[in-house]
């Protein structure tokens, strides 16, 4: 099972990565891990997400991000620069089971002027979520 994030909308986007190298210690093992917001082509997962069915806006891209202020800021910043004022686009959470007769998760509206830590925070733990995002 996968947990994939998803910024659907009704045009094509730019590709960003504003991830930085992050080293964790455990064990006597050290591993490194990029970290930080980025937008990609959903190409890994479109198939299962596709295989779900669940209407989503055409243009589909996978993104990543923490719950910390700076990719909240990225985040922000990149939707800005990316839509007009009124346009709508959809952020996903969902966790690829396989199981393509499962319930679509719910749906929130707001404005992304809305969209501050606590709303970062809801949408990162739940289970499976989709934000339609007004710009």
């Amino acid at each position: 099972m996968s947990r994939v994030l998803v910024i659907a909308a009704d045009k094509e986007l730019p590709l960003c990565d504003f991830q930085e190298p992050c080293t964790s210690q455990s064990g006597g093992y050290t591993a490194t891990f990029d970290q930080g917001f980025k937008v990609e082509a959903l190409n890994y997962y479109r198939q299962a997400v596709e295989e779900l069915g669940w209407p989503m806006k055409p243009f589909q891209y996978e993104f990543a991000l923490e719950k910390i202020e700076k990719d909240l800021e990225n985040l922000r910043g990149y939707l800005e620069k990316n839509f007009s004022s009124g346009e709508v686009l959809e952020l996903w959470s969902v966790w690829l089971s396989g199981d393509v007769n499962k319930k679509r998760p719910p749906r929130f509206q707001g404005r992304l002027s809305d969209f501050d830590m606590d709303t970062l925070e809801q949408f990162l733990s739940a289970e499976e979520i989709c934000f339609d995002i007004t710009i």
